[in-house]
């Protein structure tokens, strides 16, 4: 059964948008990184026994151990390159389809704790989820809460800069760039959704010049391993192809020395997945010219509504450039295992006094 189709329409009707869910994503994902993943698969919920439509779509692991504890650890499954974890739920239909997952829970598995991580903790998800797990008495523990930069403005870029940058920061922007302006050339392009020209150039580009740098070095780079680099290609080509890429590039002499790989979801929003940088321009920051010209496109062509930087916590350079934050945080939900609601119990009090430990 091709369950492409159905899977597709669930995305672009899903409650809340995850671009690292959607099938052009998640199926390169599985095939490449099934060796390092050996228990991940994918729980679908359908409408009805006739699979007229598909509700649903949970990727799933299994862990022996929560937070260092021996037990059976069930939690939606994310890979290094996947920085959202919100399940496809079709808006229409998230209380079966809730019910669906914690049936199978409760009933055909042994898990001690079910967790959703990397969860946005304002938005509708997370709200309908809280509704279901307090009308079914499940213990539930949002931990880890922290918030990453999340660009919303109605603001053109001038203005948002005027509005959140103070002048000397302006300055030094202009500063930099008229420096960069010394070494050469200085160009832009972009790939926007919808548009195919030159995919393969686009694809090599951004992989060499990511592994050039620092990433590379790191082994965090998406080229670092074969498989990972056959991900990247798959995952890069398939965004193009259903219209949800965008790639930025800005050269010196037609040399990419910045070039920065956002996709879009299928209903709304944009995710910035990674920016890479030539290191022998550092001192002229081309990652934060390159997030300059992302700004502009963001604020003032209109491509979408808003973009998630998929950063971590209080990062260095998006940080001080986008004002708007995004609350995340990982779900712990209670299951039928006896161990279940005092081990979530006694984590949630080892984590406060910890905390409390620390403040003192």
């Amino acid at each position: 059964m091709d369950i492409i189709p159905a899977w597709d329409q669930l995305a672009r009707s899903a409650l809340e948008p995850n671009p690292f869910y959607e099938s052009w994503a998640l199926i390169p994902a599985v095939e490449q990184f099934k060796t390092t993943y050996p228990d991940a698969f994918i729980l679908l919920v359908w409408a009805d026994t006739a699979h007229s439509q598909l509700i649903g779509l949970f990727p799933l692991n299994y862990e022996r151990t929560y937070h260092r504890c021996p037990a059976c650890y069930c939690l939606n499954w994310q890979h290094l390159h996947a920085p959202l974890g919100t399940p496809l739920i079709h808006k229409q239909y998230v209380e079966p389809a809730f019910n669906a997952l914690f049936t199978w829970l409760y009933q055909e598995t042994d898990a001690t704790v079910f967790s959703f991580k990397n969860i946005p903790l304002e938005g509708e998800f997370y709200r309908r989820l809280a509704l279901f797990t307090q009308s079914k008495g499940y213990c539930v523990d949002a931990a880890d809460t922290w918030e990453r930069a999340f660009l919303h403005s109605k603001l053109a870029t001038q203005q948002y800069l005027l509005s959140h940058h103070r002048k000397k920061k302006r300055k030094e922007l202009v500063r930099l760039r008229r420096r960069l302006m010394e070494q050469g050339q200085v160009s832009f392009a972009s790939l926007l959704p919808g548009e195919m020209s030159n995919i393969d150039q686009w694809v090599h580009d951004f992989l060499q010049l990511e592994q050039a740098g620092w990433k590379g070095l790191k082994g965090t780079a998406l080229a670092s391993k074969t498989h990972e680099r056959q991900f990247a290609e798959q995952l890069i080509r398939g965004a193009a192809q259903n219209g949800q890429l965008m790639m930025l590039k800005m050269s010196v002499n037609d040399k990419p020395i910045a070039m920065k790989l956002n996709f879009l979801a299928a209903t709304q929003g944009a995710y910035a997945l990674k920016i890479a940088y030539d290191e022998q321009y550092a001192a002229y920051s081309p990652g934060v010219l390159m997030e300059l010209e992302n700004l502009r496109l963001t604020l003032d062509e209109g491509l979408f509504d808003w973009m998630d930087s998929c950063a971590i916590p209080n990062h260095p350079m998006i940080n001080h450039l986008w004002a708007e934050r995004r609350l995340m945080g990982n779900i712990n939900i209670s299951t039928s295992h006896l161990l279940s609601k005092p081990l979530i119990h006694t984590m949630r009090f080892i984590r406060n006094a910890y905390r409390h430990y620390k403040g003192m």
